[in-house]
């Protein structure tokens, strides 16, 4: 667990570090998104919610959280997954209104898991892990359609498809240099 919050610790300098040297003529968005997500290995369906930070026009991070509330998994047992990330995409416009990113970032799930007649037996499972993926979007005026895989990695390993819309916030037009 040590080794994994030192590499942490590194991601978040070098993404700090990263912010420093970003050009002089920063376009920076407050955004929030929302909209329904698969997990892939058991088909249960939840919902997501993000709040983004867009430093420029190609880059923007920040926290998103996934719920899947209890579903059915088999005959017996019923799951619930809380998936809270903070992720970094960097964005590549391959258009005016389309662009393509990878994301990478942190991950912390919590997944349990119960008999359906019994709830007073629950299985918990908690991991730190790490997310990777691509994801696109599609502008329409000030709101941006999006679909996203992404992976974790780590102890409790999963695959997720997400679709939904993002919106801006707040703009802000900032000469550095000025």
């Amino acid at each position: 667990m040590q080794v994994c919050f030192s590499y942490t610790k590194q991601l978040l300098l070098y993404l700090g570090l990263l912010l420093i040297h970003i050009n002089s003529n920063a376009q920076q968005e407050l955004m929030a998104g929302f909209g329904p997500s698969v997990e892939l290995e058991e088909g249960i369906i939840g919902v997501n919610a993000r709040l983004f930070y867009g430093v420029n026009e190609k880059i923007c991070f920040g926290p998103e959280a996934t719920f899947f509330p209890y579903q059915e998994i088999n005959s017996d047992y019923e799951l619930t997954i809380t998936d809270l990330n903070f992720n970094a995409h960097y964005i590549v416009e391959l258009s005016h209104k389309i662009g393509i990113y990878p994301l990478s970032g942190v991950n912390y799930t919590i997944e349990k898991e119960q008999l359906i007649n019994r709830t007073d037996e629950t299985k918990k499972d908690e991991s730190l892990g790490w997310n990777y993926g691509f994801g696109a979007h599609y502008r329409i005026g000030d709101l941006f359609a999006f679909a996203e895989y992404k992976g974790v990695t780590g102890k409790l390993n999963d695959e997720f498809i997400t679709v939904g819309v993002i919106f801006t916030l707040s703009k802000h037009k900032e000469n550095i240099g000025d």
